[in-house]
């Protein structure tokens, strides 16, 4: 009996041990991590032998060293680098250049050690970082759920003319309905579906046969014949289905495509022959086009319009560029940098991650506060 009674404590310190270094990349489930469970538990190793054999594109869903169309740069044995953080900020150089984990032959993270060119160098607090995905676990839904948010989409937006459809102050679909009353696909679940239906297909013949689907000819001819860039609704269909409060950044954006295996029509492979959406055909993102963007304020400088239109207008690239002299309403925001460096991205995954998480800024600042509104042309 005592015998047993050793031998249970033992399993029982033995699993905390191993749960707790879930957090750096080990090999046993934790609820709390992001990584699937029907995945297996090798570490992006080359022939990985789970029981799927998304391993090097899941792997912990930790920040790794990538190129700059989104693949992974595997080392020499074949395993993903995960990036090094220091109390959740990137661990980086003078130059300014992330240092990658240290890891082991196995390709474990060895936590408190990290990479300095090719000398392994210890420092107490570094390791990796898992990727939030927040809401946007809603992706890992049954597929079933996503195609009937689409049509869930369709239906909303069948309500108003489609003369007056565009994309709100933030990139999500909106309309005016006959009696004025305004349509915006808001709902983070209908978001995904639009934002999985435009990045399989390319564009928007997805949407256009759903909407065949449900015999709304109007919404059809609407969407085949907008020549609207259908990325840049796709970007504004993810900030619509993430947390309000949080980020985007590469890694979310790949790691997502990763859960339905988002390739598109026109994939791209990386080193180990894997698939990957190629964002090569992204025109790129100018923040120049907040410009058309107006919101305006209904009490600014502790004042109150005597009128319900507000009278102090300003574009959102005046707003959170910070060229307003004197910002006469709480604090002034400023857009942010979610690329992993200091510096802006415009091309590829990184300059579409970026617009998306600016579109993702531009909704925090805006929602629940009734003394911001969107000042849209009619």
């Amino acid at each position: 009996m005592k015998s047993l009674i050793k031998v249970s404590v033992w399993i029982a310190t033995m699993a905390i041990c191993f749960i707790g270094c879930e957090r750096w990349g080990g090999q046993i489930d934790n609820p709390d991590s992001d990584r699937p469970t029907d995945v297996g538990s090798e570490f992006g190793k080359r022939g990985n032998k789970g029981s799927t054999d998304k391993g090097t594109l899941y792997g912990d869903l930790l920040y790794i060293l990538r190129h700059s169309n989104g693949t992974p740069v595997y080392n020499l044995e074949g395993f993903v680098q995960p990036l090094a953080f220091l109390d959740g900020e990137p661990f980086i150089n003078e130059d300014g250049v992330q240092y990658l984990c240290a890891m082991n032959e196995e390709g474990e993270v060895e936590v408190n050690f990290y990479m300095d060119g090719d000398e392994r160098v210890e420092h107490l607090g570094v390791g990796p970082l898992e990727v939030g995905f927040g809401r946007t676990n809603l992706f890992r839904a049954p597929q079933s759920v996503l195609d009937q948010a689409l049509r869930e989409a369709m239906n909303g937006l069948s309500e108003v003319d489609v003369e007056t459809i565009q994309l709100d102050f933030c990139g999500r679909l909106f309309g005016v309905r006959a009696d004025g009353s305004e349509k915006t696909i808001d709902s983070p679940r209908e978001n995904f579906a639009l934002y999985q239906s435009l990045i399989q297909n390319e564009g928007y013949n997805g949407i256009c046969e759903v909407c065949m689907e449900l015999n709304y000819q109007h919404l059809y001819d609407f969407f085949y014949s907008w020549n609207y860039n259908w990325m840049n609704v796709a970007a504004g269909c993810f900030a619509g289905a993430n947390d309000k409060t949080g980020n985007v950044d590469v890694d979310k954006v790949e790691y997502v495509h990763s859960f339905k295996n988002l390739i598109g029509l026109n994939p791209i492979e990386d080193d180990m022959n894997k698939l990957y959406f190629n964002f090569g055909d992204f025109n790129g993102y100018d923040r120049s086009i907040w410009n058309d963007v107006k919101l305006g304020f209904l009490v600014w400088n502790g004042t109150y319009n005597e009128t319900p239109a507000p009278e102090n207008i300003f574009s959102v690239s005046d707003i959170f560029e910070g060229v307003i002299a004197e910002f006469g309403y709480g604090e002034q925001p400023n857009f942010t940098y979610n690329s992993m460096s200091s510096w802006f991205k415009s091309d590829n995954v990184g300059g579409f991650a970026q617009f998306i998480d600016d579109c993702n800024q531009v909704l925090e600042y805006v929602h629940e506060d009734s003394n911001i509104v969107w000042v849209r042309d009619e």
